[in-house]
């Protein structure tokens, strides 16, 4: 176990670790598939290293549509055994992140022309609660148009004909991903943010051994040795494979999705809604004060670390949800963010766009560089079992079954809601001198779960110094997740740590400022360091915001 903290103070002692030793299992991408693979490798007792080239989750992990889905889409293609997969990992990984998992019921209107019926809908909600194990009080339920209605009065009642409502689990990608990484860390793994892999190197065989990696913090180079060696890059395995060997066979093809955030007074739907609009998918999901929607999908060719979110891909999602809630005026301008990403998928030379596959695959090269890609977020925990499977039938061992099934992320050591409102509760009293309603406080326990106590415990030793309760309070998250969440940049703490950027622009705006001066105390920043940071925050806001 390791018993010094996940901090950022810590990288030089982790780099130190890094060149000392040569490792069972070195990950190249600190995503939900690098993070999953690097925890299920520390729980088989092997000895790990990631590295990732800028922040945990900076990628596609924090840019999807933030659901721990059940496949249900998967049915039309009947594709069952993914519906079977991944209905039963989101259980899993529901009892073992319940502070970060939401079961939430997901209305599913039949809308006239679009592929579903009464009929159609009713046998693929029966089939998917059976392939998916769905609990007893969570299957679905049907209804006919004058309940769907009552239920949704939002719909347009010209084309919903009825509707299906099931459950459907939201999570937080960005913060699932930071407690893998965590977890992996506290069972003894050496996991690294802004550490780019720059070269392969390799043995007299011309098998890779190792890499050399650059600190983007300090400047300073590195290199890792490692047994077996994995690329989990996601979008860019291509980038680290052309680094091992010239492409050849099967490479990625990336699809570009954007989401909108409304205010919830804006888009006030009772309930989530997943609808068609011709033959496409959109979500619609609550989240405190915000609604956010999504997805558009679309080939995208262009730069990878900079992805805009284009005003007639806004202009479309805002198109669909009037052809859905006919009643509201929604218009570009009622967008308070977004984000957007890229997935990829995996093509093969001499096939089509329209035969890519959306699932994980894993392949070797004749170096024996393994790359895992495909694959979607609720699948991350078993895309691990495989790859280290694979790695021991490479040793020539039996495969075994992941243990991660069991293992509780750090910030999850619940077995209840109630346990979850008893933490609540008992916080709330505990620290009654800082004015925190129990909403406030239920707000931080479903972001920093089991360790929330920690953070308030920082919270009290700021109240000496700010009489501004906002102050206080996010300059307490700012030093926690420094300390104990690897944050070196402002972008990892308002984007990835506490979402901000997405859900609560205003407020990244009310306290950018404070949150600079903090951070370059803690991190002792100079003044270049601070200006260079400021104007990349604002650039990310800006992106965020505003559209092409």
């Amino acid at each position: 176990m390791n018993t010094k903290s996940f901090s950022t103070r810590n990288r030089e002692s982790i780099i130190e670790n890094m060149e000392n030793q040569t490792f069972d299992v070195l990950v190249i991408g600190g995503g939900i598939t690098g993070t999953g693979i690097a925890l299920d490798a520390t729980t088989r007792g092997l000895n790990v290293a990631l590295i990732e080239r800028f922040d945990f989750a900076s990628g596609t992990s924090s840019r999807s549509t933030k659901l721990i889905h059940g496949g249900l889409k998967y049915l039309q293609n009947f594709d069952f055994p993914v519906v079977k997969e991944t209905g039963s990992e989101r259980e899993i990984v529901y009892q073992n992140a319940r502070h970060l998992v939401h079961p939430l019921r997901m209305n599913f209107p039949i809308i006239k022309k679009e592929s579903f019926n009464l009929l159609t809908l009713k046998a693929g909600l029966t089939m998917y609660d059976r392939l998916a194990g769905v609990r007893k009080n969570e299957r679905h339920t049907i209804y006919g148009k004058q309940k769907t209605l009552q239920n949704e009065p939002l719909f347009n009642k010209k084309t919903v004909q009825g509707s299906g409502l099931y459950v459907e689990y939201r999570t937080d990608d960005s913060r699932l991903t930071l407690e893998n990484a965590k977890t992996a860390f506290e069972q003894g793994g050496n996991l690294l943010n802004y550490a780019e892999m720059t070269d392969f190197i390799k043995d007299e065989h011309n098998q890779v051994k190792g890499i050399v990696a650059k600190d983007s913090v300090n400047g300073k180079t590195f290199t890792i040795h490692a047994k077996h060696i994995v690329n989990a890059g996601g979008p860019w395995v291509d980038k680290v494979r052309i680094k091992d060997r010239p492409i050849t066979g099967k490479y990625m093809v990336l699809a570009k999705g954007i989401h909108i955030v409304f205010h919830k007074k804006d888009l006030p739907v009772k309930s989530a809604t997943y609808f068609m609009h011709k033959g496409r998918y959109i979500a619609v999901i609550p989240r405190g004060n915000c609604t956010y929607v999504g997805s558009t999908e679309s080939i995208y060719e262009e730069d990878m670390d900079d992805i805009h979110v284009n005003e007639a891909e806004v202009n479309y999602l805002i198109d669909c949800l009037k052809a859905i809630f006919p009643s509201l005026p929604l218009k570009v301008e009622d967008v308070i963010s977004s984000w957007a990403g890229v997935r990829p998928l995996i093509g093969k030379e001499g096939k089509s766009a329209a035969e890519l596959s959306r699932h994980d695959e894993i392949f070797e090269s004749d170096t024996g560089l393994i790359t895992i890609a495909g694959g979607k977020l609720t699948g991350y925990r078993k895309m691990a079992e495989r790859i280290m499977q694979y790695i021991e039938k490479k040793e020539k061992k039996k495969a075994s079954p992941s243990i991660t099934d069991k293992v509780k992320l750090t910030g999850g050591k619940f077995n209840s809601s109630k346990e979850i409102q008893a933490l609540i509760t008992r916080l709330h009293g505990l620290y009654f001198e800082l004015d925190l309603t129990e909403q406030e406080i239920s707000d931080y326990v479903y972001c920093y779960g089991s360790n929330t106590e920690e953070l308030l415990k920082i919270m009290s030793d700021y109240q000496k110094h700010y009489q501004d309760k906002e102050e206080r309070n996010i300059l307490a998250e700012v030093k926690y997740t420094i300390e104990n969440e690897m944050v070196a940049s402002l972008s990892d703490f308002y984007d990835r740590r506490t979402s901000y950027l997405l859900f609560a622009p205003d407020k990244l705006e009310r306290t950018l400022d404070i949150v600079t001066s903090e951070m370059a105390r803690i991190l002792g920043w100079d003044q270049a360091k601070i200006d260079s940071e400021k104007r990349d925050m604002y650039y990310i806001f800006k992106r965020a915001v505003q559209f092409r």
